[in-house]
């Protein structure tokens, strides 16, 4: 994960990396390795998700004499105390849930490929699980989803647009980027800074050779429902904001602008020489005006596509100061940089130097006055988990049952906080109400 831009992109290629089931599985639950890896619990992270899956199993399977069957479990303890702005559960509804079983099961997803094919992939794995019950004699027709981050563009993708409604009973969202996120320009410009650096990529020559020919990763950039004018560029008390109407005609597809989403010299690290930076570029295009633009608008909307039993959580955190825009400021003294020059022509200067740091050297010439322009990104200022804004992680509010926020949130790690877990277990334990007055209601 540490080699260089070539390497990277010959490893992390979209059509040659697949999902290994083979991961570690934590102990702790009731059930065997053998099953819980038939139940894809080698497909995730265990480092990530390892805990969380072991701590969701037996929390939604405890009818055991260890809590007096469910009496003293979990769910029963969500009848008293539940996250702050929640109303409990009723007593009735616990018992209700205690009429069903709910084996725990995971999906991974490649998450170089488009998320459109990871919710095909979705779907298989979904029509396996709950086949393999109804040939035990089980009535298992539904599921209930849990998504973290990207997966929730999967799971909605499945659900909404590939018309698995029905199949699916509700949906738990957390730290969703549903509009998208402005980290991931920011990323595209710098690298992507602390440990998830090894897999995106520290540095921008690392990570455009990667995620710049990867639809997954590019379908986290802001759509036009995340809002406009997220970009902005400073030159004292003059400044531009962008997008004023698309953001793919006007930063994602904008080549050789220094603070466009792009340095196409960075696609194709096999070709030192640049023979085939056209060709390179047109690709990267295509990836946006289809695999981009073509998603987001699938998703898109008013106000968005969602389950209709959707509950979802994202981190609202002065903590974790997110990128919610992104502003190139000038921080050049005017005895260095020369003459002013309009902004408009910096805009379309070109960069003298750009170590893909968050610092460029701007040059721009007109009418023979030259200027030099150091601009340099500024710091993330909005509220968040680090990588999702509130403004994308609550995108979901107007369209969801539920749609809390939590402090001491960061975006990896979103549901090992027992608050996160435990509103996740009362959402589920919401979402199983709806059987009632369907075929799989429990009747005596």
């Amino acid at each position: 994960m540490t080699k260089g831009p070539l390497t990277r992109r010959k490893t992390l290629d979209p059509a040659k990396t697949k999902v290994d089931a083979n991961g570690a599985i934590r102990s702790g639950t009731a059930q065997s390795v053998d099953e819980l890896r038939r139940r894809g619990w080698g497909e995730v992270a265990a480092i990530s998700y390892g805990e969380w899956l072991v701590w969701l199993e037996n929390a939604l399977n405890d009818a055991h004499p260890g809590t007096d069957h469910g009496r003293k479990g979990l769910r029963e303890s969500l009848c008293r105390v539940v996250t702050p702005g929640l109303e409990p559960l009723e007593h009735a509804e616990v018992a209700l849930s205690y009429k069903y079983q709910f084996p725990v099961h995971a999906v991974g997803y490649n998450w170089l490929q488009s998320n459109a094919v990871s919710a095909e992939v979705l779907s298989a794995k979904i029509d396996a699980y709950t086949q393999y019950y109804r040939d035990k004699g089980l009535r298992c027709e539904k599921v209930i989803l849990v998504s973290h981050s990207m997966g929730g563009l999967v799971a909605r993708y499945y659900s909404e647009v590939l018309g698995q409604r029905e199949k699916v009973l509700g949906i738990v969202h957390g730290v969703m980027p549903a509009t998208g996120a402005a980290a991931t320009y920011k990323r595209m410009k710098t690298g992507t800074e602390g440990l998830a650096g090894l897999a995106l990529g520290p540095t921008a020559a690392a990570m455009t050779a990667v995620v710049g020919n990867a639809p997954g990763p590019l379908q986290l950039l802001p759509s036009p429902e995340y809002g406009m004018g997220w970009l902005k560029i400073r030159d004292g008390e003059r400044s531009v904001a962008l997008p004023q109407f698309d953001p793919y005609s006007e930063i994602y597809t904008v080549r050789g602008a220094w603070w466009g989403l792009c340095d196409d010299k960075l696609l194709n690290p096999a070709d030192p020489q640049k023979k085939t930076i056209d060709q390179d570029w047109n690709s990267f295009t295509n990836l946006i005006n289809s695999d981009v633009l073509i998603f987001h608008k699938a998703l898109g909307g008013a106000n968005g596509k969602y389950h209709a039993n959707t509950y979802a959580f994202y981190g609202d955190d002065k903590k974790h100061k997110t990128y919610g825009e992104v502003i190139w400021a000038q921080q050049t003294s005017p005895l260095i940089r020369g003459d002013s020059l309009p902004l408009k022509s910096l805009l379309s200067g070109q960069a003298s130097n750009d170590p893909g740091t968050g610092g460029q050297l701007v040059r721009a010439t007109i009418g023979g006055k030259t200027s030099f322009g150091q601009f340099v990104l500024g710091s993330a200022n909005e509220n968040g988990d680090g990588t999702v804004p509130v403004r994308s992680g609550r995108a979901s509010a107007s369209m969801a049952k539920e749609c809390q926020s939590f402090q001491n949130l960061d975006h990896e790690g979103g549901f090992k906080p027992d608050a996160t877990r435990r509103f996740t277990l009362w959402a589920i334990t919401k979402i199983a109400q709806n059987v009632k007055g369907s075929y799989l209601e429990y009747k005596a």
